[in-house]
């Protein structure tokens, strides 16, 4: 049961996605974070949360939360958009050479003998091809991929520690004036 839950959340929320872009769902940037735990919590034990630009500054944003014990899961949508400064420093991080230089996300094998898990993946958009970077942290012996999967994780927390900082403080800025959207589709879950 256990290995299926854990299968089912990397699967979901750190599955690959296709390095060709289409220009009508042109982006910027799709953010996605995950994290799970097998322990009891007092709020949800699983949550994927996705971040959108697109080029003119428009920002999509997805929350998930589920109680993994009563089978609920909860999906709030808002969107907003990002000024001139913020999309500049948004670029400036984007544009970094040592993001640029990271190697493709690698996917955690599964099943992992995990607690709990934390992933955090960025697609960017270059020209018009798609660079999948990312990372995955964990409590437990991990997940059983090379060595070197392991050392590109911890290369790419480190890279990418400025964009996890900009997609949180984003998602809880009161001067973006999220608005709350209906959303029966995930769009960030294509």
């Amino acid at each position: 049961m256990r290995d299926i839950f854990l299968l089912l959340l990397v699967a979901t929320g750190l599955a690959g996605q296709s390095t060709q872009q289409p220009r009508r769902n042109l982006m910027l940037v799709r953010i996605s974070e995950s994290w799970a735990t097998l322990h009891p919590t007092l709020g949800p034990n699983n949550f994927s949360n996705c971040l959108i630009v697109r080029p003119d500054g428009r920002i999509h944003l997805e929350l998930r939360r589920q109680e993994f014990f009563d089978g609920r899961a909860v999906l709030t949508t808002y969107q907003s958009a990002l000024d001139g400064k913020e999309m500049e420093t948004l670029r400036g991080i984007l544009d970094d050479a040592d993001v640029k230089a990271l190697p493709p996300f690698a996917v955690p094998v599964v099943p992992m003998n995990v607690d709990d898990w934390q992933g955090f993946r960025a697609d960017i958009t270059r020209d018009m091809q798609v660079q999948q970077v990312g990372y995955l942290t964990w409590r437990g012996h991990g997940p059983n991929n090379s060595e070197g999967d392991k050392a590109a994780w911890n290369q790419s927390a480190t890279a990418l520690q400025r964009l996890a900082e900009w997609s949180h403080a984003a998602k809880s800025s009161k001067a973006l004036n999220w608005r709350r959207v209906r959303n029966p589709n995930s769009v960030c879950g294509q």
